[in-house]
């Protein structure tokens, strides 16, 4: 029996999943007001509508370092590779 690969998909149900993953490595998560939601360590603070978002942003940050910005290149990659 071929087992099912996983399927994660951005819903409510990974929000809780997304903070403590964001707890476990370190950062202070905030929620203050309508601001959406807030993470600080080390100095540096991230904000996101969505945990789900304010993860990926932090991983993107943790991944690309101070230059996380896509050089011209990487964009016309995409856009020649997704066409949007």
């Amino acid at each position: 029996m071929t087992q099912a690969l996983p399927f994660l998909c951005a819903a409510g149900n990974v929000e809780v999943p997304a903070y403590l993953v964001l707890s476990q490595r370190a950062y202070i998560v905030t929620a203050p007001g309508n601001e959406g939601w807030y993470a600080e360590k080390d100095g540096l603070r991230f904000q996101a509508e969505s945990l789900v978002e304010l993860l990926g942003l932090v991983s993107m940050y943790e991944a690309r370092g101070p230059n996380w910005a896509a050089l011209d290149e990487e964009v016309d990659e995409f856009l020649a590779k997704y066409g949007h």
